[in-house]
């Protein structure tokens, strides 16, 4: 079993998304690399050893056998952490994202967190919305993610949940977990 967060009743359900594949992971790490900046991902290795570890998960969705888009998960006992989710540019705005995220929102009765930036841009805000039109609730206390590799800083970010708003206390009680397992993996 994977380490817990304490949040109340919830289960999870089996997944309907198509996990991912080692052989995958080059194609994942393209995407990913072409959507989020380097402060908010670990090296290639890094990323690639994240795959044995039991509670991280990648799914991704495909077209004509390419695939167009991923969510990279952290699945523990009482909530999940969506660490990545991209869709590749030249697919944006057609609905995949919504339709994929949709899925997966759909396989867990637990609570899912999420980061962002903070809302100081169009496309931030952009983002944010995005998620709130699917449910999610933008949590306002401070919060930096960790770095994910040597020599990075800590990213100030927010925190968003899903399916509803958590309070700080909340937060800080359970973070020290995915801190100790999510954010562990980065010296790749």
């Amino acid at each position: 079993m994977c380490p817990t967060f304490a949040y109340g009743d919830f289960m999870l359900k089996s997944a309907v998304l198509e996990t991912a594949k080692k052989e995958d992971f080059p194609r994942i790490y393209e995407i990913m690399s072409s959507s989020f900046p380097q402060s908010e991902m670990r090296s290639y290795e890094g990323q690639l050893g994240l795959l044995d570890h039991r509670c991280y998960k990648i799914y991704v969705k495909r077209k004509n056998g390419v695939i167009i888009a991923f969510l990279a998960v952290w699945e523990f006992d009482e909530v999940n952490f969506i660490e990545h989710f991209a869709v590749d540019s030249s697919f944006r705005g057609g609905g995949i994202g919504s339709k994929m995220l949709k899925e997966y929102l759909g396989t867990s009765l637990k609570p899912i967190i999420l980061e962002v930036e903070p809302p100081k841009d169009e496309i931030s805000v952009r983002r944010i919305e995005f998620y709130k039109k699917l449910g999610f609730h933008l949590n306002m206390f401070e919060y930096f993610q960790p770095p994910l590799q040597p020599g990075q800083k800590a990213v100030p970010l927010k925190i968003m949940t899903y399916p509803n708003p958590v309070d700080e206390d909340f937060f800080n009680r359970n973070k020290k977990i995915a801190y100790e397992v999510a954010y562990s993996a980065f010296m790749g």
